[in-house]
């Protein structure tokens, strides 16, 4: 059973994790890829004078893994909605549902709702009304329905956000973020010419950040969770964006993953897992991660290797470990047509660990 040591992280001055990369200034993630987050570990860890492979050994299981780090408000964790919404609703909702909006428009849900859906629980009675002015019963929402939550779960909700019983249907109308575009501006080096661009920026509401958790941690995580808040996540780092501040909260111990998984991170298949995705039950999302690497040597930047991902929230038939992936960039010999090189010295991984928790199937075969 995997124990994971939790952790809330709050950004006052907001946050940018590109869409397309850290480097990707227009759109920007509500949420931090575990991919991301390894890597900004790790390049912490460096930054403090210390060695990569005390994480990341180069051969066998890593150190430790991480999940995904998804939003939370006050004291409501939330986890992605899984790919395949027939592991949460009955076939009778799903066909009253159709293509509605309410289905749709669901991201997350709640810590509890979660638990009750990996036991192999209907949520169908939990979900909130479709009329924005109806009186929700058993489950509610925030943001207009992206955050689904348990009634009972209203009131670990932050506090300034607590409110009479005849007020709970407007609890939909609060945010847990909300996204900004920020216009910037460049200065050209050689003729001084401004060079006007946008940037996007996620701004959480107050008591409201993002969680992550963390399979056998080292002892001296606190310390580097602790710089890398320095230091900044994500992009735009030098505009102030990406700052935290960190709360360890207690531990969760979900059940571990054995012949149906849901995934808490992305996951990079090693070739014996390949065979994972084609199983019959098996519900995913891909995800093509690309961006620019840093080097504690003294080379230029440059574009890692893009790699193709599952991505958190996925079902998948099997038990997922998954691998790290070397991305360092390749360059073709322009005098021997066919012979690569690199100009590192060390390899660029990619962290691809799944972080999987046992899911109870409940999909039968005359609906696969």
């Amino acid at each position: 059973m995997p124990k994971l040591s939790l952790y809330h992280l709050k950004f006052p001055h907001g946050l940018h994790v590109g869409r397309g990369g850290v480097e990707s200034l227009e759109d920007s993630f509500e949420y931090v890829p575990s991919d991301t987050l390894f890597a900004a570990l790790i390049d912490t860890w460096v930054y403090l004078g210390k060695d990569a492979s005390e994480l990341l050994p180069e051969k066998g299981p890593p150190i430790m893994k991480i999940t995904s780090a998804f939003p939370y408000a006050g004291e409501v964790r939330f986890f992605p909605r899984p790919v395949d919404l027939r592991v949460l609703f009955s076939q009778s909702t799903l066909q009253r549902e159709g293509g509605g909006k309410r289905l749709k428009k669901i991201r997350y849900i709640s810590e509890k709702l979660f638990l009750k859906a990996a036991a192999g629980e209907d949520l169908d009675a939990y979900l909130f009304p479709e009329d924005e002015f109806e009186d929700p019963k058993e489950g509610n929402c925030l943001q207009g329905g992206v955050f689904w939550l348990l009634k009972e779960e209203e009131k670990s909700l932050p506090a300034a956000w607590q409110m009479p019983e005849s007020a709970r249907w407007t609890l939909r109308r609060r945010s847990i973020y909300s996204s900004q575009t920020i216009p910037r501006v460049t200065v050209d080096r050689i003729n001084a010419a401004p060079n006007l661009f946008q940037s996007e920026r996620i701004v959480f509401n107050e008591g409201c950040g993002l969680w992550f958790g963390v399979e056998n941690p080292i002892p001296d995580f606190p310390s580097l969770l602790t710089a890398l808040g320095e230091c900044g996540l994500g992009g735009e780092r030098t505009a102030g964006y990406g700052h935290f501040l960190w709360t360890q909260k207690d531990s969760l111990s979900l059940p571990e993953s054995s012949d149906f998984a849901y995934l808490l991170s992305r996951w990079h298949p090693t070739a014996d897992e390949i065979e994972f995705l084609g199983q019959k039950y098996s519900a995913y999302k891909l995800v093509s991660v690309g961006g620019w690497l840093r080097s504690s040597q003294p080379v230029a930047a440059q574009r890692r290797k893009q790699v193709w991902m599952i991505a958190e929230g996925s079902l998948i038939e099997g038990c997922p470990r998954g691998d790290a992936v070397d991305v360092a960039p390749e360059y073709e010999d322009q005098d021997k047509p066919g012979i690569y090189w690199r100009n590192l010295p060390h390899p660029v991984y990619r962290a691809g660990f799944a972080v999987a928790v046992a899911w109870k199937r409940r999909i039968s075969d005359g609906e696969a």
